[in-house]
């Protein structure tokens, strides 16, 4: 469409210059050349467009280049940090599953030696799993400043899905670190029952992260988009 635009601007540039011409009265001398030095600056001036256009067309060029390098750099680094993103969260993932699994248990009855088999090295996961996110959240900062939040936008779904396992695991951590006797322990295994609910209703509880399509289906449309930057900007 914007070349369109162009290609008639020039055509209605061309036929007013062709009217201006036309209309300027020259006689045949006009187009006789007195001497060699008159000839030589024919030549000179015709030479000086002749570059300046040569010029133009090699910045423009350049320009295109170069935006199309810096798209395709651009389109790698979301490639590789959101494969990323959505590995770590498959790990998130399964450790909301063993979560809502667990909370049927009061504490006195979880086996002997869950808490430092399984409950710390979960909560250095979430720890790392939101270093993940804030990496991923600064790569689409960069994609909304410069291809638009349409973009960014695309990935919405995914960073709402592992809000979701995040909070299951935050709530996980409180019900087992709560003191007997604690109002808070009740409002805990309601959040927990809810995503156990939610476990329940996708078919979570019998799969593995890396067996469910939501991290897949989540980001299909931004996969897409970038698979269209990655092969434009080759």
């Amino acid at each position: 469409m914007k070349q369109d635009w162009v290609v008639w601007l020039g055509c209605a540039l061309l036929f007013c210059v062709g009217a201006v011409w036309g209309a300027v009265p020259t006689s045949i001398n006009f187009f006789k050349v007195k001497d060699i030095h008159d000839l030589f600056e024919i030549f000179s001036s015709a030479a000086t467009i002749i570059a300046v256009c040569l010029a133009f067309i090699g910045v423009s060029a350049w320009r295109q280049q170069v935006r199309g390098e810096a798209d395709h750099a651009l389109a790698r680094r979301v490639a590789v940090a959101a494969l990323k993103y959505k590995e770590t969260s498959k790990i998130a993932f399964n450790d909301a599953q063993f979560a809502v699994t667990q909370f049927h248990f009061v504490i006195d009855e979880l086996p002997e030696g869950l808490l430092e088999r399984y409950i710390v090295p979960m909560e250095n996961r979430l720890k790392e799993n939101h270093n993940s996110k804030a990496e991923f959240l600064a790569i689409l900062l960069e994609v909304r400043a410069i291809w638009g939040k349409e973009f960014a936008e695309k990935y919405e779904g995914l960073l709402s899905f592992t809000d979701d396992l995040y909070g299951c695991l935050r709530s996980f951590f409180r019900w087992v670190h709560v003191i007997d006797g604690e109002h808070n322990v009740e409002m805990y295994a309601n959040s927990l029952q809810r995503y156990y609910a939610l476990f329940e209703q996708n078919e979570w509880l019998i799969k593995t992260g890396s067996q469910i399509s939501e991290f897949d289906d989540l980001t299909a449309g931004a996969d897409e988009a970038l698979q269209r930057k990655l092969l434009r900007s080759c």
